[in-house]
């Protein structure tokens, strides 16, 4: 009997609470595509969602996923919203470890084709994850909404713009 889509997302959920990367491909599709948000971006098949894990497990080895809201039609898609609870124990996106507990705001929605997963288009809320480890979000944007979009298409992270 076919799995549904809630059935595939839930046994999902408990292997990925576990932390583990291995046999994915028991609810993924071998050609799935993840829709990540903006710093993140698309992670197209199980290799390259793997290594999207790692390094999120590696940021975020003690996370736990917690969804508030979750529903399904008994049909392909489900979605749900929800906190991960986590320590930011190593880098993440070019932000260094703070030791910090943080709360991963999230939003997901999957797609299943014949029992597996095929698609994930995932929102997760970076800025107040920006704001929990100390950072003014305001002055961020405030910084971005200076600058140029050809700003950041020569921007050094060592500090300064590499054309100036």
């Amino acid at each position: 009997m076919k799995r549904t889509a809630l059935e595939v997302v839930d046994a999902m959920a408990e292997s990925l609470n576990d932390n583990v990367r291995e046999g994915q491909g028991a609810y993924w599709a071998e050609d799935m595509v993840w829709y990540g948000p903006g710093g993140i971006g698309t992670r197209r098949g199980l290799e390259e969602f793997g290594e999207y894990r790692s390094d999120f497990i590696r940021a975020f080895p003690d996370k736990h996923w917690e969804d508030t809201v979750q529903f399904g039609d008994g049909g392909d898609y489900v979605a749900a919203a929800g906190v991960q609870h986590a320590t930011h124990a190593g880098d993440w996106l070019g932000i260094p470890a703070t030791d910090r507990p943080v709360k991963l705001k999230y939003i997901d929605i999957w797609r299943a084709e014949d029992g597996f997963l095929k698609e994930n288009w995932v929102m997760i809320d970076i800025l107040d994850f920006l704001e929990q480890i100390g950072y003014d979000v305001a002055k961020i944007l405030a910084f971005v909404g200076e600058k140029g979009p050809e700003f950041f298409a020569a921007f050094d992270p060592s500090g300064s713009a590499a054309d100036s």
